[in-house]
Order: C-alpha cells, then structure tokens, then sequence
C-alpha cells in the first residue's frame, strides 16, 4: 500500500508531543532513539529517523516495520492501528494535539486527575518539570507517593510514566491506559 506523507506527519507530530520535544537537532534525534529503545525494547537508527523526519534527505518510502515501532512509541499496536484509528475517528494530529496537557502549562502543586478504562482515576500532583507524584488512587496499580516523570498527557492515549519509582524500588517505565488510552486529564483544585 503506497504511503501517505499526512499520515506520516501526523505520526511524527504524535511521537514528539509523547516526548514533549521537538526534532530539529542531531541531540533531538538521538534522544529520541533512547526513547524508542525504552519504551518499545526496539532500536532506530538515528539516521532512519532523521531521513523520517526530513532533517536529511533519503527514500521515499518508510518501512512498514519502522512506522510501526514509531507507533507502538505513542501508544498503537502498529502501523495498521494508528492508520485505523485515525481512518475510523477522523481525527487529525492539530485535534489531537489539542487534547494534550503539557507539564509547562500546569503549575508546580497543581492537581491533575486521570482516568482510563475500565473504572481506573487517579489524582496526581505536579511537583514541577514534568515530575508528578499519585495523591489518590482508585481501581489502579498507581499507589499514594508513587512517582514519575511524565512528558505530555494526551486524551485518548496511553501514558507513558518514565522514571516511575515506589518506595526504595529503582526506576522504571510504566504505561497506562494501554487499552484505549487515557479517558479523563482535567487539572483540579
């Protein structure tokens, strides 16, 4: 199936409001592959992302395979998902991205209450620089004082806690809302 290029933006667009981080530098690209590696246990090149992004030129089509690790970064099973996703909502990235909360926009104290399916919420308090930690807690594996550092939280997505840590536990990656993503982001008093 040939590829369209406003599908690949949009995937693009979606990869770097996960990482609340734009591609514009070699360092910005590099990070990114540690991202990738982190969260999907799968390795890009830091050139293929570069090419992807149009920061150097190269192929004029993507492998299936890389679309698909890229979208499994935000939240999809693969390439096919995202694409049905967005085929089936209609969707665009600017609609998307305009559900999105960024940590630079919630004050540092400020409380944020999430939910996703089935019957999960949990109300967390940013500490400041993306950096949170679980007040409450209902239906989910999130406890009270667990804490994480988080880029950008995105209605409808899945949430990626980086550097989630509990107790004397060393850090690590937890996702939620795997299923559907995320069904409440809203700042509360």
């Amino acid at each position: 199936m040939p590829q369209n290029e406003n599908d690949i933006i949009q995937l693009r667009t979606m990869v770097e409001a996960s990482v609340s981080r734009k591609m514009k530098t070699p360092a910005d690209f590099q990070f990114l592959t540690g991202v990738i590696q982190e969260r999907c246990k799968e390795t890009l090149g830091v050139t293929t992302l570069k090419r992807i992004w149009g920061y150097v030129e190269g192929y004029d089509t993507t492998r299936y395979s890389t679309l698909s690790i890229l979208a499994r970064c935000v939240g999809f099973h693969d390439w096919d998902d995202f694409l049905a996703h967005y085929k089936r909502t209609g969707e665009s990235s600017d609609f998307v991205l305009g559900r999105a909360l960024y940590p630079n926009e919630i004050p540092e104290g400020q409380c944020v209450r999430i939910a996703w399916a089935p019957d999960r919420r949990v109300l967390l308090r940013h500490l400041g620089k993306g950096d949170f930690v679980v007040v409450e807690s209902e239906n989910s594996k999130l406890k009270a004082n667990d804490s994480f550092h988080c880029a950008c939280l995105i209605l409808g997505q899945p949430l990626y806690l980086d550097n989630f840590t509990r107790g004397k536990n060393p850090p690590t990656l937890f996702v939620v809302g795997n299923k559907g993503g995320l069904t409440e982001v809203s700042l509360r008093l």
